[in-house]
C-alpha cells in the first residue's frame, strides 16, 4: 500500500464538507465492508485491472446517537450506496470520479477525503 498521512480530526470536518460541497468522501479498505463482493477489480476507467483495495463512498450526513457518529451514505436508485473501488494507485482519482458522477461537476479544491479508521461499514 502506497503511504497516507493520516489527520484525526473533529466530525466537524465532515460536516462542513457536506455543507461546501454537497458531500464528503469516505475511502476505506474494502476488507472493511463485509458485504462488498472480494476479488473485484481497480475500477479506474483507464482499464486497470489490478485487485480493488478501497472503497470510495459519498456521506450525504452525519449525526451522533448515542454518543455514537452515524453516516448517512448517498445510495443509487436501488437503494445501495454508491461505491467505486479502486487500488491503492488510483486512490485520489476514485474520489474526483466518484464526486463527478453524483454532481457532474469536477471535485473542488478543499474537499478532502476520510477515512474509518478500524470501523466496519454495513449497508443499512
Amino acid at each position: 500500500m502506497t503511504d497516507r498521512t493520516l489527520t484525526p480530526g473533529p466530525n466537524g470536518a465532515i460536516t462542513d464538507d457536506i455543507r461546501d460541497h454537497g458531500y464528503a468522501i469516505l475511502q476505506t479498505r474494502v476488507e472493511r465492508i463485509p458485504r462488498l463482493i472480494k476479488g473485484l477489480p481497480c475500477q479506474e476507467p483507464d482499464g486497470c485491472t489490478a485487485p480493488a483495495t478501497l472503497a470510495t463512498l459519498a456521506i450525504e450526513a452525519v449525526s451522533v446517537e448515542d454518543s455514537h457518529t452515524c453516516i448517512t451514505l448517498a445510495k443509487d436508485e436501488a437503494g445501495l450506496p454508491i461505491v467505486i473501488v479502486v487500488c491503492d494507485e488510483h486512490r485520489h482519482e476514485a474520489s474526483h470520479d466518484l464526486y463527478s458522477r453524483l454532481t457532474d461537476q469536477e471535485r473542488p479544491d478543499g474537499i478532502r477525503a476520510f477515512d474509518a479508521i478500524g470501523q466496519y461499514l454495513n449497508w443499512t
